[in-house]
């Protein structure tokens, strides 16, 4: 499969056929960020160490969006959060989605179409015409959450973020299956054979996309509240 982790991520959260986000901008942002945190921990880049990312600059990734994030990484004076990090990616998120998509759109996985409503506003979507590798990794996530198969590493991040962002009754609509995943995604990161350091910054990165996604969206009603 020749998808990286934030792609992978990416077209989960779209609908196939209409090519709509199935999730809110807030919530598409920080999982994008946390996707991208993700990514670099599966390559060794960063680690979790005493509520702080470590950064190793040696590494590297030949990855313009994880080199991108690397170089905010390498401007920060001093050791972060994962939170921090979580809303400081997710503050650029737009740029980063509209790089993942354009790339997408390039090696012909996606298209892009635009509909005009009242002649005035336009409308970008982006409905998948190559879903080969995406359907794969759903049989396999399927498998692994609600047949028990054996997890990598890889799709335990991918679902990881799925649950955090609430996409989890995209992959699995019926209402039992949807249960017993919730449950099972609770206990896979124990399931699987990884270092404590790794476990731990699964949880770190996907409580901070939680608490960031949540955040938000207590802040945006809050304001519409009051207007």
């Amino acid at each position: 499969m020749d998808l990286k982790l934030y792609e992978q991520f990416l077209l989960f959260s779209l609908d196939k056929i209409k090519g709509k986000f199935l999730v809110d901008s807030l919530a598409l942002n920080y999982g994008l960020a946390g996707a991208i945190l993700f990514q670099l921990s599966e390559s060794e880049v960063i680690r979790f160490e005493n509520k702080k990312l470590i950064y190793d600059f040696k590494k590297v990734t030949e990855d313009k969006i994880l080199e991108d994030a690397i170089e905010l990484f390498k401007k920060s004076k001093k050791l972060r959060s994962v939170k921090y990090w979580v809303n400081k990616l997710g503050s650029k998120s737009s740029f980063y989605k509209k790089q993942i998509l354009n790339d997408l759109i390039n090696r012909k996985i996606i298209a892009i179409q635009k509909k005009k409503f009242l002649w005035i506003f336009t409308f970008t979507y982006y409905p998948i015409v190559d879903y080969t590798d995406m359907a794969q990794l759903k049989t396999k996530l399927v498998d692994i959450v609600i047949n028990f198969k054996k997890a990598d590493l890889e799709s335990v991040l991918l679902l990881s973020l799925i649950h955090s962002c609430k996409l989890t009754r995209i992959l699995f609509p019926d209402k039992k299956d949807h249960k017993k995943a919730n449950e099972r995604l609770k206990v896979l990161t124990k399931d699987l054979e990884i270092g404590e350091a790794v476990s731990q910054t699964i949880k770190e990165i996907q409580a901070a996309v939680i608490i960031a996604s949540t955040s938000a969206v207590v802040a945006a009603t809050a304001a519409s509240t009051s207007n």
